[in-house]
């Protein structure tokens, strides 16, 4: 987890050398692509594996990531999407075989961390966000939220179910603001719990959801700003307006999504804005076995076991 934290360090200072921490780093397209059809850990065979791609922000790159992908089917459903792009965060299908495309376009500024976290039936702390202050204001699905002092961060756990077809991994997510400085409960105490395994802050029911993943998909989650229109940066005619743009950006209430996962660091002649790409990789086994109870009991009466 520690190397997450760095990475998405990187949001709010300027890319540096990349520490080998025992994680596989990838920096773009000046060393060979991945076999991504191969989990990042040897051995690993069923999971969930997370990267982070680190990106100068320039919208015209988000809105062809958008506009190449966003009309493709999500695993989730349509109301939890839906609740997720209002507020702020664009979930994507991408093929695994066309990851590494993507991943080439959005030219990233620092390694592709890759982490696997395999199988979690608790709730574990996956992608950690960035801080707010006390009374800062963020935009949901449904409004403006005033929030306590926090980080957010971004809960998951997944396990592997059998399908029809072939096994699936049955994925939860839920974003929550974890308050500085709260207190340990009675129940935490006594159970000895770690609080960075679960929820113990605030939940936004807007950024949860409930859905599978089969193996061939992947699923980016793209930090967006409130009003993002893809189409509309698309048909600008000078793809170089951004870079022109003088002085700090105009202020407006930023989404979960934009708050976790996006920055703006000023002090230099123009603004410099920076996004985390969070891609979720299901890892899963080529066949998913039952074991039989029954057959297990007629093997241990033949052996004279009772």
């Amino acid at each position: 987890m520690r190397l997450l934290s760095a990475l998405l360090a990187l949001l709010v200072t300027s890319a540096g050398c990349a520490v080998n921490d025992g994680v596989v780093h990838e920096m773009g397209s000046s060393l060979p692509k991945p076999d991504l059809h191969r989990p990042a850990v040897a051995g690993a065979q069923e999971g969930l594996e997370l990267r982070i791609w680190a990106i100068e922000d320039q919208d015209r790159l988000i809105a062809e990531l958008l506009s190449a992908y966003e009309d493709r089917p999500t695993p989730m459903l349509d109301s939890e999407r839906s609740a997720w792009r209002a507020s702020g965060i664009r979930p994507i299908s991408v093929p695994i075989d066309e990851l590494n495309l993507a991943r080439g376009r959005m030219r990233l500024i620092a390694p592709e961390e890759r982490q696997w976290f395999g199988q979690m039936p608790g709730w574990t702390e996956t992608v950690p966000g960035r801080r707010v202050a006390s009374g800062d204001s963020l935009r949901l699905a449904d409004g403006v939220l005033r929030v306590p002092a926090g980080r957010l961060r971004m809960l998951t756990r997944c396990w592997t179910i059998p399908e029809t077809e072939g096994p699936v991994l049955q994925i939860e997510l839920a974003v929550e603001l974890e308050p500085f400085g709260r207190p340990e409960t009675i129940v935490e105490r006594a159970m000895g719990s770690d609080r960075a395994s679960g929820t113990g802050g605030v939940l936004f029911p807007e950024l949860s959801a409930r859905f599978t993943m089969d193996p061939g998909e992947a699923l980016v989650l793209v930090p967006v700003g409130p009003g993002f229109d893809a189409e509309a940066v698309l048909e600008e005619d000078d793809p170089g307006r951004d870079e022109m743009e003088v002085g700090p950006p105009i202020p407006a209430t930023p989404t979960v999504g934009e708050a976790m996962l996006t920055s703006v660091e000023l002090g230099g002649v123009m603004p410099v804005r920076r996004r985390a790409l969070v891609v979720l990789l299901p890892r899963l086994p080529s066949e998913f076995r039952l074991l039989s109870l029954n057959k297990h009991r007629s093997g241990a009466a033949g052996n004279g076991v009772h």
